[in-house]
């Protein structure tokens, strides 16, 4: 494995190579300049540096904000990555795991190999499987007719819904 934090925009206009999964981990959607990173746009660079079977996960805060925002901030990101779930981190975020391929596979016990990972997920209340599952939200079948159900456009650069509505 290799690890990059930097700046995506900066980075990937250097890179060409295509990655396994790309994690954003944004600001809040309400901050001045985040929305774009929770656009159409920006979900179709996202799935350009990705192989066709990688993962976009994102984090996204919920607090100061509506379930609109979110609605809008999916109907992007299913454009171009139909399959995800979705998980709560705690009473205040969600991670979102999502890909362009068929089918997301369930998490593995895997993770807990690692005795560094381990111990990281310990921190956050993470000891098992079970833990992961039990976080589970819910995935594109169960939740994309509700989102699609909201009278919100899908979030784009240009129809800055999240940006103009978030704040």
């Amino acid at each position: 494995s290799r690890i990059v934090y930097d700046d995506a925009k900066t980075f990937f206009a250097t890179v060409q190579e295509p990655y396994d999964v790309i994690i954003s981990e944004p600001s809040n959607p309400w901050v001045s300049g985040v929305a774009t990173l929770f656009s159409e746009e920006f979900y179709v660079r996202i799935a350009s540096y990705l192989k066709p079977d990688g993962y976009l996960v994102q984090w996204v805060q919920l607090y100061e904000t509506d379930m609109s925002i979110i609605a809008s901030i999916m109907k992007a990101l299913e454009k171009q990555f139909p399959t995800y779930a979705i998980y709560s981190t705690d009473n205040t975020n969600v991670l979102i795991v999502a890909t362009r391929a068929d089918t997301l596979p369930e998490p593995s016990d895997q993770i807990f190999a690692a005795s560094t990972l381990k111990k990281e997920l310990a921190v956050v209340g993470i000891g098992s499987l079970g833990d992961v599952q039990q976080r589970r939200i819910g995935d594109n079948r169960l939740l994309a007719p509700m989102f699609r159900a909201y009278p919100v456009p899908s979030n784009s650069d240009y129809f800055p819904f999240v940006d103009l509505n978030a704040p």
